[in-house]
């Protein structure tokens, strides 16, 4: 987070500069991952993302916009992503209660659904004007892309600004583009703004600043800390709170910075010192003393990761460097050497360290980041999904005995490798609807490493890459040399992962039920990688008997009417509990699969209920992902061969690009599609007397010409200029769909033959009668 309300300040006094991209020439650029996505996706940009979920379809094009530029000038970027969260920006909510983004998401459902008739309004957005994009669920997706086109990346040990101060001040780069909070940083110019188009950029002289606005450094630093930032995110209540959008006013005309100018301006007079601290404590408020306090110790101590390899803190590696830091955390060892005096409490300003490999595997992509946080701050908060409001499935599933013990092993495995007080120490779990903590991290005996470390696997015939569809179709054995290639680590993790989600038996190595059904499955059809995956989250879905697919939840709202009904013939035909049955579990399935579109900003129908379902899709994939991740670190640290063998970037890409079920869930966008295309379809038959051809040429044609438009070239348009939907890709996708539909047809019936408790007859007769509605359509 910035500097609040700092950024259009500076603009609006003249305080950045232009120059040309060109002078950039063969340098290399650390660049903040979050500032750069908050200046490409701005509010007016990706309005409904939180109503389709997924990460922005345009985000590999943009990137790849920008790197060519890069690459016609030499220049070589180095993206860093923030790490773990300071404890101060945790802010904890009661039971039930709503942060403000939560609460908007909310009134935007609520509006929404109480419309006639749904009504395109680009006013109207699931994005509060002064939220970014949120970062964290595209890190994975982020990292493997970076991987893929072989651009380097680093994920920080905490706040990106800090560790990019450190990379330019150490030479290890050349300049960095990021947010305003490299001002509280020993950096002298930065990079705001890059456009790319124009082949320019605005950068910021902090000296020029201090000098303009008539600041000491000191000042500057206390008044960041008083309107908030990354370090001291909450602003002080002597400030005014900021007017609620309305259609008129959407942005805000109030300047936090500006006021606190004014406070300063005021204060010189009557204090000499150069500093806020008299006047904070003139506020007569303890609490925002501390915060004031804490401000500063996370401004000087917080870590960074060296050219050694170790996480240190900022100050200290400042310290090295031979640059200044602040007197007042300064002293001198016994042989009259500089040292930094670090307090004793520093761990509540920063969290509680971790061991140096941790951060390497951390900075790598390994650690899943909201494991580390709740080890290290001693409490995780699960919060409400995307589509807000109540679904008894989902509680049902998130609360669920084995999924709550598979969160405290994956604890468990991470803590086991740490201090012996982090393996006594508990983490409290809170759900936002339920006044109970549960408490995880206890010991266990054995603990879940030993239970599941002596297990080794490789797929046959030791392939060069792994692929989870070849590890059940071909088998697997036990590894007779190299344990350390990426496709045999991966292999072992993915065995050990499946004894925790037993679908193998401990005693004998040997699949239980379920995955002798996998096995068949991929050994009778042609199955995709991404295909096999999605249908493996939908069998665990299954297996957990928290939601029934031809069950909807009548909480939520579907895609709205106005987009299935086409005429006022087809829209009186009345849909049957059956049809909608049929509907429902048709709509799902294909919203597992991806429609590839990439808007810049999707406009277009979209489903609450849909949204529902990918809520229980995206909990089971970040299940499996985070117990897969912590394995792999499990397996890591008690691996001598692969830290022998693996020496640079080189060795560790391919592992990370290996990882099964690392990348986000898809939007919902195929499953809207396939709900308005087999209701239209269904309705279209009862009115007149149409051939099957008929109905499907005027369902597809419904679907370009009326719902997304592609007469329209500035509709859903792309980072090109153009209609991001085409009428061959959307035939291809919708294509591709009906092929996934089959795939989960096949293994339905499998199922059922297996095991009826999971698929009963009933629950059978309803998806192949949903079946018979796909046939009867395509």
């Amino acid at each position: 987070m910035p500097i609040k309300t700092l950024e259009s300040y500076l603009f609006e006094r003249k305080l950045a500069n232009a120059s040309s991209i060109e002078i950039l020439q063969n340098a290399t650029v650390g660049i903040d991952v979050d500032h750069y996505l908050s200046r490409i996706y701005t509010f007016k940009k990706e309005q409904f993302l939180a109503g389709i979920g997924g990460i922005p379809a345009s985000l590999k094009d943009y990137i790849h916009s920008d790197l060519q530029v890069f690459q016609e000038f030499n220049i070589k970027p180095i993206f860093i992503i923030n790490g773990l969260g300071f404890p101060g920006q945790r802010h904890q909510y009661k039971t039930n209660e709503l942060s403000p983004t939560e609460q908007h998401l909310e009134a935007m459902w609520a509006k929404l659904g109480s419309k006639p008739m749904y009504q395109y309004n680009s006013l109207e957005s699931f994005r509060i004007f002064t939220d970014p994009l949120p970062l964290r669920p595209m890190i994975h997706d982020l990292v493997q892309y970076f991987i893929e086109i072989g651009i380097d990346y680093l994920i920080s040990p905490y706040d990106a600004s800090f560790q990019l101060s450190y990379l330019y001040q150490s030479g290890m780069i050349d300049a960095i583009y990021g947010s305003t909070d490299l001002l509280l940083t020993k950096i002298d110019k930065f990079i705001l703004g890059m456009e790319f188009q124009s082949k320019d950029f605005r950068f910021i002289d902090k000296q020029k600043v201090l000098s303009e606005l008539q600041l000491t450094e000191r000042q500057f630093t206390d008044l960041s800390l008083m309107v908030g930032c990354t370090v001291q995110p909450e602003t002080f209540p002597n400030f005014p709170p900021l007017p609620k959008p309305n259609q008129i006013q959407p942005f805000p005309q109030l300047s936090y910075f500006k006021l606190g100018l004014d406070i300063i301006y005021h204060n010189s007079f009557v204090n000499q010192s150069g500093d806020l601290h008299a006047y904070i404590a003139s506020l007569n408020d303890p609490n925002l003393l501390q915060l004031y306090y804490q401000g500063h110790a996370a401004l000087n101590f917080a870590p960074v990761l060296n050219k050694e390899g170790y996480v240190e803190p900022y100050s200290v590696e400042l310290l090295k460097l031979g640059l200044p830091i602040n007197p007042d955390f300064l002293t001198k060892d016994d042989s009259g050497d500089a040292i930094v005096k670090i307090p004793n409490n520093t761990h509540e300003v920063i969290n509680e360290r971790l061991p140096p490999e941790f951060y390497f595997y951390q900075s790598l992509g390994i650690v899943p980041l909201e494991l580390a946080e709740a080890i290290t701050q001693g409490f995780l908060e699960i919060r409400p999904t995307l589509e807000s409001g109540l679904s008894d499935s989902y509680k049902k599933l998130i609360t669920s005995k084995f999924y709550v013990d598979n969160l405290d092993q994956q604890f468990n495995l991470l803590t086991q490798l740490l201090a012996r007080y982090y393996q006594v120490k508990k983490v409290q779990v809170k759900y936002w609807f339920q006044d109970d903590i549960v408490e995880l991290n206890n010991r266990m005996t054995p603990s879940t490493s030993k239970r599941i470390g002596s297990h080794y696997a490789i797929i046959k015939g030791k392939p060069d890459r792994f692929s989870l569809v070849e590890y059940f179709k071909i088998g697997t054995t036990k590894p007779d040399g190299a344990v350390w290639k990426p496709a045999a680590v991966i292999a072992t993790v993915v065995y050990r992962t499946l004894l925790m989600f037993d679908l193998i038996d401990a005693n004998s190595g040997e699949l239980k039920q379920l995955g002798k059904v996998i096995v068949r499955f991929v050994t009778e059809n042609d199955v995709s990688e991404q295909a096999f995956q999605e249908l493996f989250l939908v069998l665990l879905l299954m297996k957990s008997g928290a939601l029934v697919l031809t069950e909807s939840n009548r909480n939520f709202t579907n895609v709205p009417k106005y987009f299935k009904e086409g005429g006022s013939e087809s829209a009186a035909v009345e849909l049957g509990p059956e049809h909608m049955k049929f509907l429902t579990i048709i709509g799902r399935v294909f919203s597992i699969h991806k429609l590839n579109i990439s808007p810049i900003n999707y406009q277009g129908p979209i489903s609450r209920n849909l949204l529902n379902f990918r809520s229980h899709i995206k909990f089971i994939s970040s299940a499996l992902c985070n117990t897969l991740q912590s394995v792999l670190v499990d397996f890591l640290v008690h691996s001598t061969e692969v830290k022998h063998e693996y020496k640079g970037k080189d060795d560790w890409y391919p592992l990370l690009s290996q990882i099964p079920f690392y990348r986000d869930v898809n939007s919902t966008l195929l499953g809207v599609v396939a709900e308005i295309y087999f209701e239209y379809s269904f309705r279209q038959s009862k009115v007149g007397n149409k051939s099957s051809s008929e109905i499907k040429a005027m369902s597809h044609d419904h679907l370009m010409t009326q719902v997304f438009q592609t007469n329209m070239s500035s509709f859903n348009i792309n980072v090109h200029g153009v209609n991001s939907i085409t009428s061959d890709q959307m035939a291809r996708d919708f294509a591709e769909g009906v092929k996934f539909w089959k795939l989960f047809i096949k293994l339905a019936q499998l199922i059922h033959a297996t095991d009826d408790n999971l698929v009963g007859a009933q629950y059978l007769k309803d998806i192949m009668g949903a079946d018979e509605w796909v046939n009867q359509f395509t």
